[in-house]
């Protein structure tokens, strides 16, 4: 069970010259190749706008559910009316970096980096991003624009992001299922270590007015309430029929008919598998027993003095 490969889905690694390395480094965290030194370079300084709204979650922790649900919200839950072309990539993705090669396919507007292209969308701007704290807009944390940070717990992340990473190639240690559990333990991680990652958005932030923190698992037990926190956050109240449009559209059920999953992957909406099962407690069928007790001290570990608790089940 622990070795079972996931389905084979689109790759970055076709779109990544010869001469690019699989994985960088900036600032000492690892990042996959398409994450270049010019984007991080950028967003640091980037010009946010007060009414800017910039998701962000460790990958794979929900990051284009919760995207679709503010994009409905800003909709008053008709889908119709979200600019598709707008859909964001993760703000440091810089698949057009000297080197890499772009699909003949790809329509223009995706040939510039969001971190370029965003410059000149309308408001409210809805962005994505993976980056660690200490590499995000520096304007975010001086209150302006608003962040809504997504939790999940790490044990269902991690199966997640296996079957994510493994057929990009971004790592030989992916390849395995029990090479890529001993490297997600540690900061050699691509996107850094995820307990740093977390705790530092956490400690730093969590009493700030301008973040919202929601966990994964509360949105799949009560998606209602996680609209009307994602509603009242963004100064957007909702009538409950507005409500009840929003839920409808962005319960995971709704989204694999629209979106882009591993079973269908192409013709609809975002990037290839980025929605796979959406479930609490399939690290269950993951890992070993063994690896469930080495991961239980490696999180009380981390998480010891910590006010942040993960839902497991």
């Amino acid at each position: 069970m622990a070795d079972e490969k996931p389905e084979k889905n689109d790759s970055l690694s076709d779109l990544k010259g010869n001469d690019l390395p699989s994985e960088v480094v900036h600032d000492g965290v690892p990042f996959p190749w398409m994450v270049s030194e010019r984007a991080v370079k950028a967003l640091k300084d980037y010009d946010v706008r007060d009414d800017d709204i910039w998701v962000t979650t460790y990958p794979k922790a929900g990051t284009h559910w919760a995207v679709e649900i503010v994009n409905l919200v800003l909709a008053d839950g008709h889908e119709e009316n979200i600019d598709r072309t707008k859909q964001p990539k993760p703000m440091e993705f810089d698949i057009t970096q000297p080197g890499a090669k772009p699909p003949e396919h790809l329509p223009s507007h995706m040939r510039i980096p969001t971190y370029e292209r965003g410059k000149d969308w309308p408001s409210p701007r809805v962005f994505m991003t993976h980056l660690p704290e200490h590499m995000m807009p520096k304007q975010l944390y001086q209150g302006k624009g608003k962040i809504v940070f997504v939790l999940r717990n790490p044990k269902d992340l991690a199966v997640s992001m296996w079957h994510f990473l493994l057929p990009n190639k971004f790592n030989p240690k992916h390849e395995q299922w029990n090479t890529f559990f001993e490297q997600y333990c540690t900061d050699e991680m691509v996107w850094g270590n995820y307990f740093t990652y977390n705790l530092n958005f956490w400690n730093k932030h969590r009493l700030d007015e301008n973040f919202l923190f929601l966990k994964y698992e509360d949105m799949k037990r009560d998606l209602r309430t996680a609209v009307v926190q994602v509603a009242d956050f963004l100064g957007r109240p909702l009538s409950d029929e507005t409500i009840d449009r929003v839920v409808e559209k962005a319960t995971l059920d709704s989204m694999k008919q629209r979106f882009n999953t591993a079973e269908n992957k192409s013709g609809k909406i975002g990037a290839p598998s980025i929605i796979r099962k959406g479930i609490v407690g399939d690290w269950k069928t993951q890992f070993t027993v063994a690896q469930n007790e080495a991961f239980d001290k490696l999180y009380r570990e981390k998480m010891e003095g910590s006010d942040l608790h993960m839902d497991f089940v």
